[in-house]
C-alpha cells in the first residue's frame, strides 16, 4: 500500500517539473472545456471546493476527493457560460469511504453559428460540439492517504473537422495529524488525441494543489480552502474559497481567484432538504465578458 502511494506521489511530482514554466506550445492547446467549473457549487467556490464535501462531482478536479464522505448521489447542472454558450453536466457518485466510483457526462453547447463568405453573405450554419465522458475510481490506501484516477474520452467538433481524445487525471489526498485538515495534489489533463484539420489537438496538463481546514461549531460548519493551479500553458494561479453550512440545510459559498485574466469574485447558495439538493452559483467576469450563472439539482439516495 505504501509503495502505491509513493509511486503516485512520484508521478505527480514529475508533472510538477513539466509545468515549471510556460511551454513552447502555449496557445495551441484544446479541450479547454474540461477546466470549466463543473456545477454551481464549484463555480461559487472559485472553481474549486475540492474538500468541503458539498460538491459530489469534485472528483473531476481531484480524483481522490470523492472518498471523503460516504454518499450516493445523482446530479445535473446547467451553466449559462460565456458568449451565450451553455455548459451541462450529469454525474453519478458513490462512496463508502473505502472506495469511490464516479461517472460524469459533460457538454459545452455553442448553439448554431453562421458561415459567411468573404463578402459577408450567409452560406450555411453549423453547431460546434464539445463532449466528454469521464469515469473515476478512488481507493483508501491508508486511514490518512487516499488515491484516485480519472479516465475519460473527449470529443470536439468544429464545422466538418473533429478530434477525439483520451485523457486521465491522477489524485492524492492526505489527512495530516491536524483535526479536519486535508491536503490534495492532482495532475490533470494527461492525454493524447487525434488531429483536427491536420493539426493535433493537445491537452494542457496541469498541477493543482488544495489545502482545506474545517471547523464544527455545533449547528454551523465552516470550511476554508486555498488552492494553487499551474497549467503547462499558463503562469501559476491561485484561488481561495469558504463555505458556511447552517444546520446542514443552508450552504453559503464565496470564492476569489488570483492571477486570472478576467475572473475574480464568485458566490453561491445551496439548499439541501432531506434527499434533494438545489444549488446556485455566480461568477463575475471582467474584460467585457458576461457574468456566469449556474443552476444544479442533486438527489441523494
Amino acid at each position: 500500500m505504501k509503495s502505491t502511494s509513493f509511486a503516485l506521489l512520484a508521478a505527480l511530482m514529475g508533472i510538477m517539473t513539466l509545468t515549471a514554466g510556460i511551454h513552447d506550445n502555449a496557445g495551441q492547446y484544446g479541450y479547454q472545456f474540461l477546466d470549466i467549473s463543473t456545477n454551481p457549487v464549484a463555480l461559487a467556490l472559485a472553481g474549486r471546493g475540492i474538500q468541503g464535501g458539498a460538491d459530489q462531482a469534485s472528483y473531476l478536479r481531484q480524483p481522490a476527493s470523492g472518498l471523503l464522505e460516504s454518499h450516493r448521489s445523482l446530479g445535473v447542472s446547467h451553466s449559462l457560460w460565456l458568449a451565450d454558450t451553455k455548459f451541462n453536466n450529469l454525474n453519478y457518485s458513490y462512496s463508502n469511504r473505502k472506495y469511490h466510483f464516479g461517472l460524469a457526462l459533460r457538454n459545452l453547447d455553442y448553439g448554431i453559428l453562421e458561415i459567411r463568405d468573404d463578402n459577408g453573405y450567409l452560406i450555411g450554419e453549423y453547431s460546434p460540439l464539445n463532449m466528454d465522458l469521464t469515469a473515476n475510481y478512488a481507493l483508501r490506501v491508508t486511514p490518512s492517504i487516499y488515491a484516485g484516477l480519472n479516465a475519460g474520452v473527449a470529443y470536439e467538433k468544429l464545422n466538418t473537422d473533429s478530434s477525439l481524445g483520451l485523457h486521465g487525471d491522477l489524485g492524492f489526498t492526505w489527512l495530516p495529524p491536524v483535526q479536519n485538515t486535508m491536503f490534495s495534489l492532482a495532475a490533470r489533463n494527461l492525454g493524447l488525441s487525434s488531429a483536427m484539420n491536420e493539426d493535433r489537438t493537445l491537452f494542457a496538463p496541469s498541477l493543482e494543489l488544495d489545502l482545506c481546514k474545517a471547523w464544527d461549531f455545533g449547528n454551523t460548519d465552516l470550511s476554508l480552502e486555498v488552492s494553487g493551479i499551474k497549467a503547462i500553458d499558463e503562469n501559476w494561479k491561485a484561488a481561495a474559497s469558504t463555505e458556511i453550512s447552517l444546520y446542514d440545510l443552508v450552504h453559503l459559498r464565496l470564492g476569489y481567484k488570483l492571477n486570472y485574466d478576467a475572473e475574480n469574485l464568485s458566490a453561491g447558495l445551496g439548499i439541501r432538504w432531506k434527499k434533494i439538493g438545489v444549488d446556485y452559483g455566480w461568477a463575475a467576469y471582467s474584460s467585457r465578458l458576461n457574468d456566469v450563472h449556474a443552476f444544479g439539482l442533486s438527489y441523494f439516495f
